[in-house]
């Protein structure tokens, strides 16, 4: 494909940090690589600083050997960029690989370590009914298999005084007599109260390694060191039973890198937005539990920043930027959603994965991480749709993944999917899978869903397949509804950002179903959370219980504690001498109360104890509507954020290699099923890589790039940005 002569203002995909900015302290190779693996697809950006030009790639996974994906999508770069491994020096990466490990039960088994006494906590969590209605409520299985939990005599008192030694001996013959039968090499340590003072934890650490030098070993006083054991220990658990499948993979994918010649930075996306160095990750594996939606989350911050606000005139649109984003990406196996108020991404420190309830909070295993505050459910392009119980279409939880894929894919799968159904209905095209790699057949798409929909319900196949296509919608728009109720937002003044490979296509129903009047489609959105990972800044974020009461705060009692916590870790001391910030975050609660509010205080130098309590009260105040000003206010948890300044790498003044010049815009016609009782209506479809800045496309339409379709119905129309994407106007039915 050859280049395009555009200029680059009119063709620059992003501006993710300044034109100062352009070689960053990593950014010192001709090319950069961003590298993400979903659950269907693997997308992949790469960065020629020397031409400055972007070029991406998107293939299927390979789920039984991930980094197959990788290294078949980065020669396919190389091919048509001439960009040899050796000759770059950033590889950022994000992966499913942990989540998928947890749910589908796909970890290594581990021996648990316990206080003596507490060897059910997992078992009974918190006593709490997620539905008080259901009368055959399930929990999830803890990953803990309890013929493999070991009970330690030690014990360390509430405020952290050492009580109970563990025996050495005793210990080493107990774990000897669980491992070796078994050849386990995988701890989890979980002992009661050791937030507050981790040496019994330490030290048997010490003798497990001292006696396995190859084990794995997580102690819950590092991987989660806060109050709350049920949590805690759910976190340690999940970290013991992913660690080995993580370090494999990434021995794996390192060490064929450097047959290849690469020789430069390796970086994992975390689930709070900042991209860690794989030896950290490798420890830590339960922080990238959310890595690639964490990516989707930038992305959509990144796209917003670079285009103007829905209705901003002329003299405005040079300044002003989208400021409030509900951030949607869809790709093939999930959807995902998160707000991003004012621009900003809200990091949570608590999270559920595995939910067997779908939008049920208590019904997952409780992570105690930061993470971007997303809600995320199974409605893909391959989540499989079927008749449930009551006769009626349901779409997902399960997906057809990559293997064996939609039936339209001729890997096997039999199952409908949601592709199948787009395909069907003529929003997909045969044509344009083949740019992945994909021979898709509409032919095995119809008979899918005529065998398992159509049929059985005594409809037209097209009828079922816009049935499954309208369920998916509906889905997402009412778990979006869910997640703004619970965060107390009006998501009609917000702007829907679309990423990911699906999301184009279910973008504007979404925004018609939630009454958002406006949408926004990215260049380059099947690839999106690959751009979203460079506009990452690294980073690690450290977090831990002590409790300070308000009247005990200065400046320099939290300057020692943020100093207490860098201290710990390695890392962020590494990172601090190459000039990143260290920001906090505390949890704060009047005095009495079970659970705190996240009070954002930034540079510890500014803490003293007025500026900490009037920021609380106004944390508690827009959460509750309420303050109490004569309560007893104390600090409970303490996080610090240690990132750099400047993001990883810039696209500024980069060209997309893909553009088209003197193409035709409307490349033919397709016939659509939907929208239409009697039947199909011609659509235009658009090349997208041959529109310029300021075409206007009215709906319904369709716009066609390499990895995602566009899907404009008859009530929305799009005008093209100078950054290229499509800026889309929902239009609304006046009420009467």
């Amino acid at each position: 494909m050859r280049l395009s002569e555009r200029s680059a203002a009119a063709a620059q995909p992003a501006s993710i940090s300044s034109e100062e900015e352009l070689h960053t302290a990593s950014a010192t190779g001709r090319f950069a690589i961003a590298v993400d693996i979903g659950g269907t697809f693997t997308d992949f950006v790469l960065l020629d600083r020397q031409r400055r030009l972007v070029f991406t790639e998107k293939i299927l996974t390979t789920p039984a050997a991930p980094e197959q994906a990788i290294f078949d999508g980065i020669g396919k770069l190389a091919a048509r960029a001439g960009a040899p491994l050796d000759g770059a020096d950033l590889l950022l990466h994000a992966t499913t690989i942990i989540t998928n490990a947890v749910i589908e039960r796909k970890g290594h088994d581990f021996i648990l370590l316990h206080t003596a006494g507490f060897r059910d906590i997992l078992e009974i969590g918190r006593e709490h009914r997620y539905n008080l209605t259901n009368l055959k409520l399930r929990f999830p299985e803890p990953l803990s298999k309890r013929s493999l939990r070991l009970a330690v005599d030690e014990r360390v008192a509430a405020g952290g005084e050492v009580i109970g030694v563990p025996d050495r001996e005793r210990l080493l013959g107990g774990l000897r007599r669980l491992a070796e039968p078994r050849a386990i090499r995988n701890f989890a340590i979980c002992f009661l109260h050791a937030y507050r003072n981790p040496a019994n934890e330490e030290l048997v650490r010490g003798w497990i390694e001292e006696l396995y030098p190859e084990a794995h070993v997580s102690c819950a006083s590092a991987i989660a060191p806060t109050q709350r054991e049920y949590e805690r220990w759910t976190t340690c658990t999940v970290n013991a039973y992913a660690m080995p499948l993580l370090a494999d993979y990434v021995t794996r994918l390192q060490h064929e890198l450097g047959s290849l010649g690469f020789r430069g930075r390796t970086l994992m996306m975390t689930s709070s937005g900042l991209p860690m160095d794989f030896e950290r990750c490798v420890r830590s594996p339960v922080r990238l539990i959310e890595s690639g939606p964490a990516a989707g989350v930038l992305a959509a911050r990144e796209v917003a920043g670079r285009n103007p606000p829905p209705g901003a005139d002329a003299a405005l649109a040079a300044e002003a930027r989208i400021a409030d984003v509900l951030a949607f990406d869809m790709g093939g196996t999930t959807a995902k959603g998160a707000f991003l108020s004012g621009g900003q991404v809200h990091v949570q420190h608590a999270l559920e994965v595995a939910r067997l309830g779908a939008f049920e909070p208590g019904s997952g295993l409780p992570l105690m991480i930061p993470a971007i505050d997303l809600i995320e459910i199974g409605a893909g392009g391959g989540s499989i749709a079927a008749v449930d119980e009551r006769g009626v279409i349901a779409v997902g939880p399960l997906s057809a993944g990559a293997a064996p894929g939609p039936a339209c894919y001729d890997r096997g799968g039999e199952a409908p999917t949601v592709t199948d159904a787009n395909l069907v209905l003529g929003l997909l095209d045969e044509e344009n899978f083949r740019n992945s790699g994909i021979g898709a057949r509409r032919a095995l798409a119809h008979a899918a869903v005529e065998q398992r929909i159509a049929r059985p319900l005594a409809l037209s196949v097209e009828r079922a397949a816009r049935g499954i296509h309208e369920t998916v919608n509906e889905n997402v728009a009412r778990a979006f509804r869910v997640h703004a109720a619970e965060l107390g937002i009006d998501y009609r003044r917000y702007t829907l950002v679309c990423t990911g490979g699906s999301a184009p296509l279910h973008g504007a129903a979404i925004a018609r179903i939630l009454s958002i009047p406006s949408v926004v489609f990215p260049f380059g959105a099947g690839v999106s959370s690959a751009f979203g990972l460079f506009a990452g800044k690294e980073g690690i974020t450290l977090h831990h219980t002590k409790v300070m009461p308000l009247h005990e705060v200065t400046p320099e009692r939290v300057r020692a504690e943020v100093g207490r916590l860098v201290e710990s870790e390695p890392y962020a001391k590494d990172l601090l001498a190459r000039n990143a910030r260290a920001d906090l975050t505390v949890g704060m609660r009047y005095a009495g109360q079970g659970y705190e509010v996240a009070v954002a205080l930034g540079d510890a130098a500014r803490c003293h104890a007025a500026f900490v309590k009037e920021s609380f009260h106004c944390a508690y105040r827009n959460i509750f509507g309420v303050i109490f000003p004569d309560y007893e206010i104390e600090i409970f948890n303490w996080t610090v954020e240690v990132a750099t300044d400047a993001a990883l790498s810039t696209l500024t003044g980069h060209r997309y290699d893909s553009l088209r010049t003197a193409a035709r815009k409307i490349k033919g016609e397709r016939s659509v099923w939907i929208g239409q009782e009697g039947g199909p209506a011609k659509l235009p479809v658009y090349d997208r890589y041959a529109l310029e800045p300021e075409d206007v496309i009215e709906g319904g339409a369709l716009v066609e790039e390499n990895d995602a379709t566009i899907y404009l119905p008859a009530f929305a129309r799009g005008v093209v940005a100078q950054s290229l994407d499509i800026l889309g106007e929902i239009r609304f039915e006046p009420r009467t």
